[in-house]
């Protein structure tokens, strides 16, 4: 008996040091890093898609090597080409490459909500969408978003796109210069909005459209997202969590020192002016989403909505599970600061 009782003592020992080492090792596997195990290099845009990134670039010493694109196609094929590591771009770029990558693109977050606005100038107020019927729309973003938004939105209160005289135009100046001269309605995106509000007394700001969707379809309207190379989400994934606590910290700071954050944002050339950056950002809608479900829910409806206005503007179907990074990396930055 006593024999067996050492023995019964030994396996007890044993099985508790096994449980503590295991222990120890499921410790050191959640710990997160404290610094890149490598620099990352970095793509974002002007605008309110680049916003959130600002931060980054004053952190080059940890390794956040950041390029500054103009327009979303130099930063699609900044990725293509294997010379950035992550990128921010439209949501429905980061669908395309993800179907012309035969999925060599991960989606780490939103970044950025609906930023487009109907506004006035010296025209009779807006009370919904329905009052737009008959009327000159003056807009930009054809076969994007903007167009395919607007339009679920004008089905959803019993109009149909033909229903409003919309005037597509090349770009947002075009836009915001139309108003000016000509007067009427347009669709614009931050921070236009906020330029056209500063040049006349006469310009309002008569609906918002991630307001709309979020009435309609119960969600952000995610106009901005943030992608990486799946060879990078693979083998670095502790470096990815690094960046969003880093990425996290920036969009902390527009909200807690946003006059400073938004002199970066002048210097870095992401808007003209630290002024132009303050007074657009309570309409940026800038975010920073992360959670499987939560990017799912978003998402999904926007890109159900595109693939059935256009399969090529998701290219050719909507992403599937393996898209999303946080699927197997569970990841939960969920953060909306308030302006």
């Amino acid at each position: 008996m006593k024999k067996r009782s050492k023995v019964i003592v030994l396996v007890l020992c044993l099985s508790i040091l096994l449980g503590v080492f295991t222990g120890c090792k499921a410790d050191e596997g959640s710990k997160k890093q404290d610094a890149l195990s490598q620099p990352l290099n970095i793509g974002t845009l002007m605008g309110p898609t680049g916003m959130g990134m600002a931060s980054l670039f004053e952190r080059e010493d940890e390794g956040f090597k950041l390029s500054l694109f103009t327009a979303p196609d130099k930063a699609v094929a900044a990725i293509l080409n294997d010379e950035v590591d992550i990128a921010a771009v439209p949501s429905n770029l980061a669908a395309v490459l993800y179907n012309k990558t035969e999925g060599g693109i991960k989606l780490l977050g939103v970044n950025t909500g609906g930023v487009l606005y109907l506004v006035s100038n010296g025209a009779e107020p807006l009370e919904s969408l329905k009052d737009l019927k008959g009327k000159t729309l003056y807009a930009s973003g054809m076969a994007a978003v903007p167009e395919f938004a607007l339009n679920a939105l004008l089905e959803a209160e019993g109009l149909s796109p033909e229903d409003v005289n919309t005037t597509w135009m090349a770009s947002h100046a075009d836009v915001t210069s139309t108003l000016l001269t000509e007067g009427g309605y347009a669709l614009m995106p931050e921070p236009q909005v906020t330029v056209a509000l500063s040049k006349k007394d006469s310009i309002k700001v008569e609906l918002d459209i991630n307001a709309l969707w979020k009435d309609s379809l119960g969600c952000d309207l995610p106009m901005g997202v943030i992608i990486c190379r799946a060879a990078l989400a693979e083998s670095r994934p502790g470096d990815i969590d690094f960046f969003l606590d880093a990425y996290l910290a920036g969009v902390k700071s527009l909200e807690s020192d946003t006059d400073a954050a938004c002199r970066i944002i002048e210097e870095q050339g992401i808007l003209p002016s630290a002024g132009l950056a303050k007074a657009a950002l309570p309409r940026c809608n800038i975010m920073l989403e992360t959670n499987y479900e939560k990017l799912s829910a978003i998402l999904t409806p926007l890109f159900e909505t595109l693939y059935e206005s256009n399969p090529k503007s998701v290219g050719g179907k909507i992403p599937g599970e393996d898209f999303y990074f946080s699927k197997d990396n569970p990841s939960d930055y969920s953060y909306r600061p308030k302006f």
